[in-house]
């Protein structure tokens, strides 16, 4: 399972870099459009919708929403969703948290919106990502975010006593969150100056940000398990051998990466 997990790891590494570096806006859109689809359909489980047609058209829908969010290019558009997204995902996660677990979405049509508010406004980010700022700058983006899951799971292993929601993901605790952010500052550091983009404050000032903007994506993680524990699934899909599903691998960029893009724009020269 591990050796299994690796390599489905390191080939979507290799393929996410590859057209990061070497392929044009119109065929990295093209694989952000696809791969929306594809979350579109593993969401529309968390609805228990169960006819395959009807999943195919939900992941045709969302990626329309996301494709006309990207011609429509509103800063300010993407910004109130961002905004909007994430006080969605951290309310209904702490009352998840509070009520101890009790049902909180219990409209699948509301779940099924929200699908589309998120994933749209995530992939369509994605795409103008690249073209307005740089595939080095979104690779660090993306690098910060996965060293607070990757920080967060060997601090929480080591060190776990407190858990974080134990109801939503028993796994998580603070102490795994506090080793997640550690490592996130470290490799903001690490590639800020590596990089040396024009910014306009220090270095030091920009990567405690940047972990701080980290630390929103697990809500992320936390409202994708809420999600699944209540359509009683352990993954959302079984796409990516030994990872389960797209959505997965993604649930902590949905929000980080659109205040990530933000963020850069705000704080460069």
């Amino acid at each position: 399972m591990l050796m299994q997990r690796v390599i489905t790891a390191t080939l979507l590494f290799l393929l996410v870099g590859g057209l990061l570096f070497f392929a044009n806006d119109q065929v990295w859109a093209f694989f952000i459009l696809a791969a929306t689809f594809l979350c579109g359909w593993e969401w529309s489980g968390f609805a228990r919708v169960e006819r395959p047609f009807s999943r195919i058209l939900y992941g045709v829908i969302v990626a329309l929403a996301a494709w006309g969010l990207y011609v429509v290019d509103s800063s300010l558009l993407w910004l109130w969703l961002t905004l909007v997204i994430m006080a969605v995902m951290a309310t209904m996660v702490m009352i998840y948290q509070w009520t101890a677990g009790q049902y909180l979405l219990k409209s699948n049509v509301m779940i099924l919106v929200l699908g589309v508010l998120i994933l749209a406004n995530f992939a369509s980010i994605l795409m103008v990502f690249l073209s307005m700022l740089s595939p080095a700058i979104l690779l660090l983006s993306l690098f910060v975010v996965w060293a607070i899951d990757t920080g967060a799971y060997f601090a929480g292993r080591r060190f776990g006593r407190r858990k974080l929601a134990v109801h939503v993901s028993p796994g998580k605790t603070w102490e795994g969150v506090y080793g997640g952010a550690l490592l996130a500052f470290v490799i903001a550091v690490v590639g800020l100056n590596w990089l040396q983009p024009d910014l306009s404050d220090s270095y030091l000032a920009v990567a405690v940000v940047f972990s701080g903007v980290a630390l929103f994506s697990i809500f992320g993680d936390l409202f994708e398990s809420l999600l699944k524990r209540q359509a009683n699934l352990k993954d959302s899909s079984q796409l990516l051998p030994g990872h389960g599903g797209l959505l997965d691998r993604v649930d902590s960029l949905l929000v980080a990466v659109p205040m990530f893009f933000f963020v850069w724009q705000w704080m460069s020269v």
